[in-house]
């Protein structure tokens, strides 16, 4: 984490240097640097002003990333027994596992996984509330997918070698999969979408009407971007999945999805199939046509 931001210190060093690689980008964004003059946050529009700028925000920056991964590192037996808590409550078959939380930059993504190692970004938690809460929503999400993923021969990798069947498949396991992590870590959806100002009743219905699209679709290339398309961004196919398991939950109680759940493993469609049951006899939920 120091190197990210020893790099970006490093790469300011040479103030001469800095100035004529950046020149041209400096004239582009002079209106915004004005802007900024304006609005008092430099000085002056003087690219010796905007070099100073630069090495003052770098070392702000890391400062609070220091900061934040010392908080954070000592919460990390809460951080853990919580995870452990937050799983326990819906997964019937799990046991602790031994993992190791790394707090470091991570442009990627705010959480991954790398074998027993769960890789945590610390910049984009400097915008957090909540921070220590961020993580354990994050961690979940993450280990429940190593669970349910337990024997799974699937690989992106190799995803032109899929038949037509296994990708739909792969689709629907993923659907599953996303919405329940969602759901298990404590997550919501609806903050994360409104936040980019979606309307979210909209999205949902949306996501609904992707999801039917999807299930009819037979075109191999439409499939592959459906599969590219709808979880970016935690998007249409996540809120799927999570309003699926929160209607299914709702219904049956915790004791019955703990069942569905693990059969959900080897025939995740069989949330689909229940989700259908139960919007059957209530008008109010979205419809799954096939």
């Amino acid at each position: 984490m120091r190197t990210f931001y020893d790099e970006k210190l490093r790469s300011l060093e040479d103030k001469e240097k800095w100035l004529e690689e950046n020149k041209d980008k400096l004239e582009q964004n002079k209106d915004k640097i004005e802007k900024s003059v304006e609005d008092g946050l430099i000085a002056d529009a003087e690219p010796e002003t905007i070099w100073q700028f630069q090495i003052d925000k770098a070392k702000e920056g890391q400062e609070k990333v220091l900061a934040i991964k010392g908080e954070l590192e000592g919460q990390i037996d809460e951080i853990k027994i919580e995870v452990a808590k937050r799983l326990g409550k819906y997964l019937p078959d799990w046991t602790a596992r031994k993992a190791r939380i790394v707090f470091t930059m991570n442009e990627r993504a705010d959480f991954c996984i790398d074998r027993d190692t769960i890789i945590v970004d610390l910049g984009r938690l400097l915008f957090e509330q909540d921070p220590t809460e961020k993580v354990k929503e994050g961690v979940t999400h993450e280990v429940f997918h190593l669970w349910m993923s337990e024997g799974l021969e699937w690989s992106d990798s190799k995803q032109d070698e899929a038949s037509d069947q296994d990708l739909k498949d792969r689709i629907v396991f993923k659907t599953v999969d996303e919405g329940l992590a969602v759901l298990i870590s404590g997550q919501s959806l609806e903050t994360h979408h409104e936040k980019q100002g979606r309307d979210f009743a909209e999205y949902k219905n949306e996501s609904f009407e992707s999801i039917n699209h999807f299930l009819a679709e037979q075109d191999r290339e439409a499939l592959e971007k459906i599969k590219d398309d709808e979880f970016q961004n935690m998007g249409h196919f996540y809120i799927v999945g999570n309003e699926i398991a929160k209607a299914i939950l709702q219904h049956d109680g915790v004791e019955s999805f703990r069942t569905l759940i693990l059969d959900a493993r080897e025939k995740p469609a069989i949330f689909l199939q229940r989700y259908k049951e139960i919007s059957n006899e209530n008008n109010e939920l979205p419809r799954i046509n096939s």
